[in-house]
């Protein structure tokens, strides 16, 4: 089977839950690579929709800026773990592109809202979905220049619920705990990757 002999046949979509996100219930059918039609297949999907994540970085102080807050994804195994500070996860900005809103836009938003700075030479690195098996949310990263001399300690829309502290940390030192495997958020190590291999090595 080549690319233009795929087939997709969605029979129907349901909403299930509709909260702070939504979740769909997918009936559809794919061709198979060794020919024929699957069955009905029934899939949840949990619905987010496109995001952006952004790094900041500053290369005049040689410094990447970073966001941690409290994330509910990660509650259950910070519980489980006995460790609830592994609830508080160290990660690039990151936020939902509004209806209306271009990626770029939402990225700059983004790093006014979750930082306090502006952000300039923004530049664009990829998009990719975190989790196609069972989520349709595509993020788009991006990466900027900031004065980090500029950052305060703190962050966040109160009415959003967003709690946010302010991380700084020197290239050498980010650089370092990318290779122990200190991190636990995909976009960090993915956004540290091409700053480190791509971005500063080019």
């Amino acid at each position: 089977m080549t690319m233009t002999d795929k087939q997709l046949n969605v029979q129907s979509e349901q909403t299930v839950f509709n909260g702070f996100f939504k979740v769909k219930l997918l009936n559809f059918s794919h061709s198979l690579y060794r020919g024929g039609i699957t069955s009905n297949l029934k899939r949840e999907i949990f619905c987010r929709g496109p995001a952006v994540v952004v790094l900041l970085y500053d290369t005049s102080l040689r410094q990447v800026v970073l966001v941690e807050q409290c994330r509910a994804g990660a509650i259950q195994n910070a519980m489980t773990s006995g460790n609830i500070n592994q609830a508080w996860l160290l990660e690039p900005v990151a936020g939902m592109i509004d209806i209306g809103e271009t990626p770029i836009q939402a990225a700059i938003r983004e790093t006014k809202e979750e930082t306090g700075l502006d952000v300039f030479d923004l530049e664009y690195i990829s998009q990719f979905y975190p989790s196609p098996g069972a989520c349709d949310e595509i993020l788009h990263l991006f990466a900027g220049q900031v004065d980090s001399s500029a950052v305060d300690s703190y962050a966040g829309i109160a009415e959003e619920g967003e709690d946010i502290r302010i991380v700084t940390l020197s290239f050498s030192s980010a650089k370092q705990k990318l290779l122990a495997g200190d991190f636990n958020v995909a976009t960090t190590y993915m956004a540290l990757q091409w700053l480190f291999n791509q971005k500063l090595n080019s």
